[in-house]
């Protein structure tokens, strides 16, 4: 989404990239909000002299993501569910987020959503994967939330899970999970390396 805002910004942005926006396939009202939403931010770090610097390393981006978007973070549950860390609540991704999966392996273990949406089932909107060692040092705020005195008393609360209440440990177990992906990820690696040399060889 990053490099597509930046290909908008470069084919004309908000005065001349409506073309663009129509030769792609893109909802130029989507990217002109997001150029207001970026300018704002610019205006905030501005006025409290924050330097406001460009990267492309895009885990960087996904770390500020995940750490304003702590409160609505969900493990992976069963299948194509989600457990929020906040509650224990199941939710599901939304079909129209980019997260959806192409095979059951490709769910990501932790995930932030900037909102929620509560019909017969829970959705979770604009979902991005995140990694559990960028926020456990703000799970413990989670459980100082007050839910009903957010709402002013007018939600009904579901019964709690036996783990509700332990953000952290969810988190932690959502930690293991990951890690674990990522040493098989490199056995893999090397086994195709060596494959091909195998291959190379008998050759």
């Amino acid at each position: 989404l990053l490099k597509l805002f930046k290909e908008w910004e470069a084919n004309g942005g908000v005065h001349r990239g409506l073309q663009w926006c129509k030769l792609n396939y893109v909802h130029s009202r989507a990217l002109t909000r997001a150029h207001d939403v970026r300018g704002q931010l610019i205006g905030i770090m501005e006025k409290y002299d924050m330097p406001a610097l460009s990267t492309t390393r895009t885990h960087l981006l996904g770390r500020s993501i995940a750490e304003s978007l702590y409160m609505n973070a969900a493990r992976r549950g069963g299948k194509d569910t989600y457990e929020t860390l906040a509650d224990g609540r199941i939710v599901q991704v939304h079909p129209s987020s980019l997260l959806k999966p192409f095979d059951k392996d490709d769910w990501a273990e932790l995930v932030v959503c900037l909102e929620l949406v509560w019909t017969r089932n829970g959705m979770m909107r604009f979902v991005c994967g995140a990694n559990a060692k960028w926020i456990m040092d703000l799970l413990p705020k989670i459980q100082s939330v007050d839910i009903q005195r957010l709402c002013g008393g007018q939600v009904a609360l579901k019964p709690k899970g036996k783990d509700v209440g332990q953000a952290h440990a969810r988190a932690e177990a959502a930690k293991k999970i990951d890690a674990k992906k990522e040493v098989k990820d490199v056995d893999d690696a090397k086994a195709r390396f060596l494959a091909r040399k195998l291959a190379r060889q008998g050759k």
